[in-house]
């Protein structure tokens, strides 16, 4: 019997050339030169795999190409041992033969790598386990492979650059256990402090200042809002978009061979500080020059003039351009020709200073709508969703009727966030429609507790939803009980139904037995009404409302002109007016929204008078992502009658929804009292305004806060009397309880008696 065996090892880890291998040269020479010798000609009887703990026989086998029952072949052990190898799993191979009258038996004797048992990670401390976690795909018993942890460790770094640790690093250990055949791998982690952005310098800039520059950049020197925007966090990723910007920006200016070379990037000595300069050549200002049209054309060049926003002589404008571009496409998609595309040729004249463009339409194939489907929508019916749709299956692709059916779901007010995309459909002349939609909290829940002197314990409890049960519906339950001599349970309902028997039509109701409280009086009001209202175009709705309700006044202050009196019965007829042009109407970020209403009572009852109320709201995006808000009110009141105005339908100021840095309805036209002390009476006008500035401050969670400066005043007549200011910052949180608020103002011009702050808590949205 003749016995040999080859062994090979370390050449499993790395790609090498077998034949310079030192080792493969001796396993050549003894293998394929002195085995022949014995084996050559000799019969394989039988071929074994042993050594093998987690890697199946069957699976080792597959691999050999060398048969039973044939001649022993060297290629073909050879490429056996290859075959082995790659599969990845295995340390060493020996190859084993036993030598018959009849023949030769074959064994693969296989080590196999180590398993990885455990996987620990220390060091981290400012990061947390679950954000390294997800960047590494490595997962226990994987087999050991240290390209695999090499480039887990990269991933590691990058995750800790795009959080601002830029000089984080990262080792690893192996700690083996032999006999097991596992091992213990540990991720060593040394986070170091974050870089921060000491200053960023521009070389070579004139036309364009360096805070211009600054400005458009994502990365920021430090500032007092560094600690809430981390903007002056150095990372690579986004300095490279910063990059991109800039070129944008001088693009935009007309500097379209603007260059902007290798920023130089120096580390303090402390690796704290980051100092960054930007070299940059800005070149010569260039202007539009001749536009013509090629291709695919469906229209008359008049009509892509007809709306044009750029001309031949104006400045070349980058961003400008690319508005034109999607409006030429637009053309075609409104036309049903989804995939047409507006390719610019442009041509560089320099001793003209100007760009010349030449807008080249390829319309594709004209195709319509196939499937539409709506995914993420675990509580909001489909139907809910696809009555805001301007787009239906089968109708002919619209690009322009897509956006306002995705803008109306948006502005729904249900979801955090709506996306869609548009795959092939079932024909070639078929796009589907795939809509996905995130939900979000549209309920809110409010639980209070108070003392009064007259009504000793009042809780009060209020529960609200936008979306009822998924259907669109609105809904508002809110009760109230209060102790002592009187004590009572008041309550306020209200439902509406935005698509009446899936009409157009909107209705709903209100039920109310409520308590209000101002410094001179206490309004018991009991009542109700009833709401139909229909839209007169996309953005516009009209309501009409009958309101009947009893009003009464206790704890009343005594004047002597008797301003203060019971109103009684109210029977009025309100009419409203709504526009809304709000890309999301609970938590709007862009758009105008108005309404006008006007109401008048003396329809029966005992009140005869004429309100109106008019409100406009603008939003416009800002800085850091944040949002720029101005509400802007007016109202005005007067007797159709001699009678007097009910002291409850004036005009009072103060509180979360007009001036914050004051009491709840404490601001107002005043009168005396009987002792000669001065009470609130309210004014027949009221003009405020409120300014705001929204920021996120951890999107992840929706808080964010607010920077505000409130301005306005409640009179009589023209007298627009004191007009009163305050400042104030805040907090907003969109909670699974609803929207809740935390305002602090401050008025600017305290008077005798008031508080030098009023801090305001609701759980409701803002204008």
């Amino acid at each position: 019997m003749a016995y040999f065996f080859v062994r090979i090892c370390g050449l499993k880890q790395k790609k090498c050339n077998y034949f310079k291998d030192l080792r493969f040269k001796i396993f050549f020479l003894l293998f394929f030169v002195c085995v022949p010798t014995f084996l050559y000609g000799q019969t394989v009887l039988k071929i074994e795999v042993k050594g093998n703990r987690r890697v199946g026989q069957e699976a080792i086998l597959n691999q050999v190409t060398q048969a039973v029952g044939k001649d022993y072949q060297t290629s073909k052990i050879r490429k056996s041992i290859q075959n082995i190898y790659a599969l990845g799993f295995f340390e060493n191979i020996e190859v084993h033969s036993e030598s018959l009258e009849s023949g030769v038996n074959l064994t693969f004797w296989v080590v196999e790598k180590p398993a990885i048992r455990k996987i620990e990670y220390q060091g981290y401390s400012k990061v947390s386990l679950s954000s390294i976690k997800e960047v590494v795909d490595l997962k226990e018993y994987d087999i050991l492979d240290l390209s695999k942890i090499q480039k887990n460790k990269e991933k590691i770094i990058k995750m800790y650059e795009q959080k601002g640790f830029f000089l984080a690093q990262v080792k690893h250990d192996i700690v083996q256990d032999k006999k097991a055949n596992e091992v213990d791998l540990v991720f060593k982690i040394e986070e170091l402090d974050k870089v921060k952005i000491r200053k960023i310098n521009f070389i070579g800039n004139s036309a364009l200042s360096d805070d211009d520059l600054k400005s458009v950049m994502a990365t920021k020197e430090g500032n007092l809002l560094s600690w809430l925007t981390k903007s002056d966090s150095y990372q690579e990723e986004v300095f490279k978009g910063d990059l991109e910007s800039l070129t944008y920006f001088y693009h935009t200016k007309g500097y379209v061979q603007v260059k902007i070379t290798a920023p130089v990037i120096t580390v303090s000595a402390d690796k704290r500080w980051v100092y960054i300069v930007v070299p940059v050549e800005e070149g010569e200002q260039f202007y539009l020059g001749d536009l013509d049209y090629s291709g695919d054309l469906l229209f008359a060049k008049d009509t892509f003039t007809k709306d044009r926003k750029i001309i031949s002589g104006q400045l070349f404008n980058r961003e400008e351009l690319r508005q034109e571009v999607l409006r030429l496409a637009d053309l075609y998609k409104d036309q049903g020709f989804a995939f047409a595309n507006v390719n610019v040729q442009s041509a560089i004249d320099d001793k003209a200073k100007k760009v010349n463009l030449v807008f080249d339409f390829e319309k594709g194939e004209k195709v319509y709508f196939g499937k539409i489907r709506i995914k993420g929508n675990s509580n909001t019916r489909d139907k809910v969703i696809r009555r805001e749709l301007k787009v239906f299956e089968g109708d002919l692709y619209s690009e322009t009727q897509l956006r306002k059916s995705i803008d109306r779901v948006r502005a729904l007010g249900f979801f955090s966030d709506v996306t869609y995309t548009k795959p092939q459909g079932e024909k070639l002349s078929e796009v589907d429609l795939n809509i996905d939609v995130t939900e979000r909290s549209t309920g809110a829940l409010t639980v209070g507790a108070g003392w009064s002197s007259v009504d000793k314990f009042v809780a009060n409890a209020q529960i609200s939803h936008t979306n009822l049960l998924g259907r669109g519906q609105a809904v508002s339950l809110n009760a109230q009980l209060s102790g002592g001599d009187n004590g009572s349970t008041r309550f306020s309902t209200s439902f509406t139904e935005p698509y009446t028997f899936d009409s157009l039509w909107s209705s709903g109701f209100d039920a109310y037995n409520t308590e209000t409280r101002t410094t001179n009086f206490t309004e018991l009001k009991t009542g109700g009404d009833l709401r139909v209202g229909h839209p007169i175009g996309e953005l516009t709705n009209t309501y009409l409302t009958y309101k009947l309700e009893d009003v009464r006044l206790k704890d009343v202050t005594n004047t002597s002109s008797n301003d203060i009196r019971t109103p009684g019965v109210i029977s009025s007829m309100l009419g409203t007016i709504v526009y809304d042009a709000r890309n999301n109407r609970f938590e709007p970020s862009k758009g105008i929204y108005d309404q006008l209403s006007t109401e008048f009572a003396g329809l029966g009852g005992d009140n005869n008078y004429f309100k109106s109320i008019l409100k406009s709201r603008f939003y416009y995006p800002a800085y850091f992502n944040g949002v720029l808000r101005l509400n802007v009110e007016t109202g005005f009141l007067v007797r159709t009658t001699d009678k007097i105005l009910p002291a409850t339908e004036r005009f009072f100021l103060g509180g979360v929804n007009s001036l914050r840095g004051f009491k709840p309805f404490s601001i107002g036209p005043t009168g005396v009292d009987n002792a000669g002390k001065e009470v609130l009476l309210g004014g027949d006008r009221q003009l405020f305004a409120n300014l705001e500035y929204e920021l996120p401050l951890i999107r992840q969670m929706g808080i964010k806060g607010v920077l505000f400066y409130d301005i306005g005043s409640a009179f009589n007549g023209l007298d627009i009397g004191k007009v009163r200011q305050d400042v104030g910052f805040g907090f907003r949180w969109f909670s699974p309880f609803g929207p809740l608020r935390v305002e602090v103002g401050f008025p600017l011009d305290p008077q005798p008696g008031e508080k030098k702050q009023n801090i305001e808590f609701a759980i409701t949205p803002p204008f």
